[in-house]
């Protein structure tokens, strides 16, 4: 279930039990419009992202770490991009930023087992 989707039924579930009385058609109007609203679904991995996971799965030994230097060079890209697209894999739990100074990332274990279709 989406945050949305249990933001929602959290508050219609307080709606309920308070039997509460929608002060103006306006709020009403907004609320039932947001509840109606079709989610997108995001993808899972950004393009670059996608081409970064796969980069360090092809490139890795055991235990290596990468900058964002180092990816760009490998994907002809900037690192500047990299930066942007690895935040995801991050947060998302794919790849792990170890060092501060430089900047360096590893694979998890998610990362190293995704399959990438």
């Amino acid at each position: 279930m989406s945050k949305k989707q249990t933001f929602i039924n959290e508050v219609q579930s307080m709606i309920d039990e308070l039997n509460y009385e929608w002060k103006s058609d306006e709020a009403k109007s907004y609320w039932t419009a947001f509840i109606s609203q079709k989610e997108v679904e995001k993808p899972e991995f950004t393009d670059n992202g996608k081409l970064i996971l796969q980069y360090m799965q092809e490139n890795t030994t055991d235990g290596e770490m990468f900058t964002a230097k180092s990816i760009g060079e490998g994907l002809l890209c900037s690192s500047r991009t990299v930066s942007g697209a690895i935040r995801k894999l991050v947060t998302d739990g794919y790849v792990e930023k170890v060092g501060q100074d430089p900047v360096v990332y590893t694979l998890t274990e998610n990362g190293k087992n995704k399959i990438i279709a």
